[in-house]
């Protein structure tokens, strides 16, 4: 019984690396066409264009996985079906709780793999891909400039604006609004032609400073001025490669930042939950593949329990976006939409695998 539960893991596990790296070739070659071509109207070379592409592929695997779970599975079990491998399994004693048993290991190495590429590999893809897209051009090294006016911060009693800031987190046009406790009026403000970012430690240079009182205005400059802050480079991280591309233990760092300045938090603990989602749909998308694929009819309709599973896989895809939008519209708990879904087709897949194996 060993050998054949190593023999259908390790069949498994090569039909969903061999889809999944199908799928992520697919979008790679549509996305280097598409770098192409938006390449040629900004100048930008063709190495350029091939690197962004495969920085990304990280992050097409990590979204792909669940897709490529169940269609590797499915492909899998249809081969044995097919090849009437599954009769020599049952007269080995295997019944198809044993088969599922089986899979459930596939579908811990699976998802533990998926949370190795979404926690480790995809957020530093994306701060190389981030680096590297704004290296071209005449404004090099500058990584963040969301809007005109630049970047808008919270930091405890101060509101800051950056207009520039580069990769090694040099600052330019820089300016500070401090408030008061009382009525949240401005006390003090900072203008600073450029900064550097320490460890909890803001470094300003050509600093104009204005001193706000209820009948006049005191105006000063220093060359530096140094400013403790709780913004620090990886709080600035998590805020230029967004919630989609933070790690959890980097989304809980900036939750912990933004709920000390009184901000919305809710995105950003919608996206927690939507990583753990994605982790558990992983595993349960290997899990149910028993449940779409017909064993007794020795694969003459593998092809289409093979459809099924499939379209089922995409629906619970877009059920769980339809329901994470009416949700957040909602504001419902992000458990709601994130876990709700994936259980109601676990509980429904393992009825189908019961009566399945009465039969």
């Amino acid at each position: 019984m060993r050998t054949l539960r190593k023999y259908i893991i390790t069949e498994t596990l090569i039909s969903i690396l061999f889809v999944l790296f199908l799928f992520v070739a697919l979008f790679f070659i549509f996305d280097l066409i598409q770098g192409i071509a938006d390449g040629e109207q900004l100048n930008v070379g063709l190495i350029f264009t091939l690197v962004g592409s495969a920085l990304e592929i990280p992050s097409w695997a990590y979204e792909l996985v669940p897709l490529s779970a169940l269609t590797g599975t499915l492909i899998a079990l249809a081969r044995f079906s097919s090849n009437s491998e599954y009769v020599v399994m049952r007269s080995a004693g295997m019944s198809l709780k044993n088969l599922t048993s089986t899979l459930s290991i596939v579908a811990i190495l699976v998802s533990f793999i998926t949370l190795l590429v979404g926690e480790f590999i995809v957020p530093k893809a994306q701060r190389v891909l981030q680096e590297i897209t704004v290296s071209s051009g005449p404004e090099q090294h500058v990584i963040a400039q969301t809007f005109r006016s630049g970047h808008w911060i919270k930091d405890q009693d101060r509101i800051i604006n950056v207009a520039r800031l580069t990769k090694k987190f040099d600052l330019s046009g820089i300016l500070i609004f401090e408030l008061n406790d009382e009525d949240r009026s401005v006390r003090r403000m900072i203008k600073a032609s450029n900064g550097i970012i320490n460890e909890n430690e803001w470094q300003l240079s050509d600093v104009r400073v204005t001193e706000i009182y209820s009948n006049r205005l005191v105006r000063s400059t220093s060359t530096s001025l140094s400013l403790n802050t709780s913004i620090t480079p990886k709080i600035l991280n998590s805020l230029l490669l967004g919630e989609e591309h933070l790690t959890y233990l980097e989304l809980a760092r900036y939750i912990d930042h933004l709920e000390a300045n009184g901000e919305e938090v809710y995105r950003y603990k919608s996206a927690q939950w939507t990583k753990i989602s994605h982790v558990v749909t992983v595993f349960l998308l290997v899990f149910i593949a028993v449940a779409f694929v017909s064993f007794e009819n020795r694969g003459r309709h593998a092809g289409f329990w093979i459809f099924i599973g499939i379209t089922s896989g995409v629906g619970l895809y877009f059920a769980t976006q339809l329901i994470k939008s009416i949700g957040t519209i909602g504001r419902w708990h992000p458990a709601t939409f994130s876990l709700i879904p994936i259980g109601l087709i676990l509980i429904t897949a393992y009825f189908f695998v019961v009566s399945r194996e009465r039969r």
